[in-house]
This record gives structure tokens, C-alpha cells and sequence, in this order.
């Protein structure tokens, strides 16, 4: 089951592709309700992006939408829209991630919401915000990364521009940022009684999560103690080495403490006192120390992986190992921390995906298949009260699926 921190909370998503599908999917993985308003007859075509493994199923839609119901309705008519605020009616979120003012027309924008359900918390995961001067440009996660200083261009070699290897980064800080903020807004309104709007925009996310390089160029301080001092070489204490099965280790033994534990479970008394702790910042990642570096590898090549996760961790010296995701995912830890489950999929058979990442005592994470297009259509529209003859209607007309 899905954690049961949001359970009685009902969550109306109007939302298509990753990082806004996203904000969805972490509410749904702490147990509230939420219902993927779509557009029929496609829907969210995230259903086509990220691997196709089907018709209408992809990873990236198994992931992202999982946990979550789907009502396919045409909210550009006028029975779409009694529908949705039907069940706006009997919600508390509404959250969409579309340009600023093209809900208005749906009958979706905040206002119109607040008519309807005047406690609503109204939450908008847009690019770039209400305010900005690009609020009316169409956004994605890449775009706004490369805006906000995240993504910057790689020159090729005959001169064209490319996207650089950090990609998109920082929209998934931006989902999380969103999903934050709506559950804070539910307990203001358990507390003053009153909804709210949420603007959040994910190249503000983006300027945030960047606060350091953001703070040298707003300001002109002197910097004392620079973290990462400039240098040609690579750091010795705060680096990956091989061993001997040629798998790799993380070695963060930046502090005196924990170099000096190294250094005594390896038996080289000798180079306790190789290192600089005497500055501003008692740190040192071991920097223009080409000739210790070199005994490091050599050293770290005489045992395996697990003979030194054994030998060092036991001495109280920080070290793990340096995996990659395809690795990561059949490491014991993953298994002990319940971080994969597995399901049976409704034509696709057994299929295993991450878990959410948070445990709560006594609660063994799952969640249902992602939806297809309109397939909870039937159960949510009676739950509204219309009849048989009604429903009928609604779907001859292709108001819903």
C-alpha cells in the first residue's frame, strides 16, 4: 500500500509529462487520492515517451502516474466542466502545470476553482510563474534548466552548440519542492480554515537549489576558505579508487579523524600527517599529493571491494561502494529497505520499479498500475451521482471515454 500520511485527501491533477506528473505521483505515494483529469481521447502522452513497452504504456508512464486514477473528460464543453467541478466539489487540490491563464477558459484556472470550492488549495507547477516576463512561453523541464543556469550549452569541436551531460537537471527538485507546499498548504487550511494559490515555478527551484553560485555573483565578499580550492590534481581523500576485483570504491576521508583511522587500519603510521587541517576550514581533500595518491592506488589494489568495505567501515572510515543505478538496484541495501516492489501488470506481466523513498513502521509499499485513459471514469462519475442513462450520454457525445 501506498504510505497512508495523506489518506481522506483527494487530489484533482491536471498534468502531462515527467516533472509535472511527478508532483502527482509523490502525493499518491503518501496515500492521497488522485485523480488524473484528462484530455480523451490520448490523454497524457507520457503514455509514448521513456521506452514504449505498449500500447499506451511506457516506463516513464508506469513510474510517473502510477497510483493515481483517471477521469478522460472534455472540459472544453460545457458537461466537461460540470463534471469536473462536481468533483472539484468534493476535493481539496486541485494541481496543473499549463502555461498561466489557459485554464481560464476551462473553467480550471484558480478563480474559477475558488467559486466552486471556496477552502480549495489551488497549486500550479509552471516554468517560469505567474509574474515572470516568460510566463506565457510554453515550458520544458530542459528549457527552464537551461534558463536558470542548470543546463548549460557544450561546444563541439567544429563549433555547434549542444546540450551539455547535466541535462535537465533539477526538475525533480522542482516536483518535490511542489508537493511540499501543497501538503504545508493543507495543514494552513486545517489552521486558518482557508485555501490558497501555489506558484511555484521550476526555474525558481532551479535559481535555489543553486544558492552558492547565486550568492558570488549577487555579492562581492571576500571568500576566506574556498570549499574546493582550484587545482590541476585531483583529490586524494575525497575521490574513487579501484581495487582488486576492479570494482570501484568512494573514499571521503576528508576529516583528520577519519584519516587518521585510515591510516592506521592500513598500517601506514607514516602518512598521518600528509594533509593541511590548520585553515579556516578543518578539511582537506588532499589536493597536489600526486606521489601519495599513487601508493593509494596501488594500495586499494591489493583487496576487493568487499574485503575493504569490511576492513574500513569496521574502522570507522567513511567508504562505499561507487555504483552505477544498473548496479545499485541488487545491492542488499535496496532490498533491505524494501526500495524495489513488485506487481503483476495487466499485459505486461511482472514488472519491478522503485519504491517510494520514504519507510513508515508497519507499511510495506505498493501501488496500483498506472491508469489508462479514462479508466476510472465509470466509478468516479457515479460516485457523483449521474445515472446509467446519463453516463450514456456523456460518452455517445465524447465528453468522456
Amino acid at each position: 500500500m501506498a504510505l497512508p500520511l495523506l489518506k481522506g485527501i483527494r487530489v484533482l491533477e491536471m498534468a502531462l509529462l515527467m516533472p509535472a506528473d511527478h508532483v502527482g505521483a509523490i502525493l499518491a505515494d503518501l496515500g492521497a487520492e488522485v485523480i488524473k483529469i484528462e484530455q480523451p481521447p490520448r490523454g497524457d502522452y507520457v503514455r509514448e515517451l521513456g521506452g514504449v513497452l505498449g500500447a499506451g504504456v511506457s516506463e516513464f508512464h508506469l513510474y510517473y502516474n502510477r497510483g493515481k486514477k483517471s477521469l478522460a473528460v472534455n472540459l472544453k464543453s460545457e458537461e466537461g466542466r460540470k463534471v469536473f467541478h462536481d468533483l472539484l466539489k468534493k476535493s481539496d487540490v486541485v494541481y496543473e502545470s499549463s502555461v498561466p491563464g489557459t485554464r481560464k477558459a476551462l473553467g480550471a484556472d484558480y478563480e474559477s476553482c475558488k467559486k466552486v470550492k471556496p477552502d480549495i488549495i489551488y497549486a500550479s507547477f509552471p516554468g517560469y510563474g505567474f509574474t515572470s516576463p516568460y510566463a506565457h512561453i510554453p515550458a520544458h523541464g530542459w528549457g527552464v534548466s537551461a534558463f536558470s543556469g542548470v543546463s548549460r550549452p557544450e561546444r563541439l569541436p567544429d563549433g555547434r552548440l549542444k546540450v551539455s551531460s547535466e541535462g535537465a537537471g533539477g526538475a525533480s527538485s522542482g516536483s518535490l519542492m511542489a508537493a511540499l507546499a501543497i501538503v504545508s498548504a493543507l495543514n494552513y487550511r486545517r489552521a486558518t480554515g482557508q485555501g490558497c494559490l501555489l506558484d511555484v515555478a521550476m526555474s525558481d527551484v532551479n535559481i535555489w537549489n543553486q544558492h552558492s553560485r547565486a550568492f558570488r555573483a549577487l555579492n562581492d565578499h571576500p571568500v576566506l576558505a574556498p570549499q574546493h580550492p582550484d587545482s590541476p590534481t585531483t583529490p586524494v581523500r575525497f575521490t574513487f579508487f579501484e581495487c582488486k576485483d576492479g570494482k570501484t570504491i568512494a573514499f571521503q576521508a576528508v576529516e583528520k579523524k577519519f584519516w587518521d583511522n585510515y591510516c592506521r587500519a592500513v598500517a601506514r603510521p607514516d602518512w598521518l600527517n600528509k594533509g593541511n587541517w590548520s585553515g579556516l576550514v578543518s578539511l582537506d581533500y588532499g589536493y597536489d599529493q600526486p606521489e601519495l595518491e599513487k601508493e593509494m592506488i596501488k594500495l586499494f589494489k591489493t583487496k576487493n571491494l568487499k574485503e575493504w568495505l569490511k576492513l574500513l567501515g569496521d574502522a570507522d572510515v567513511p567508504v562505499i561502494p561507487g555504483y552505477s543505478i544498473e548496479e545499485v538496484v541488487f545491492d542488499d541495501h535496496v532490498r533491505l529497505r524494501e526500495q524495489v516492489y513488485e506487481y503483476d501488470h495487466p499485459g505486461l506481466g511482472k514488472v519491478r520499479q522503485v519504491s517510494f523513498p520514504v519507510l513508515m513502521s508497519g507499511v510495506h509499499y505498493t501501488a496500483n498500475p498506472a491508469p489508462r485513459v479514462g479508466q476510472h471514469n465509470e466509478e468516479l462519475i457515479k460516485e457523483l451521482g449521474y445515472t446509467r442513462a446519463q453516463i450514456d450520454e456523456l460518452r455517445a457525445k465524447k465528453i468522456i471515454t
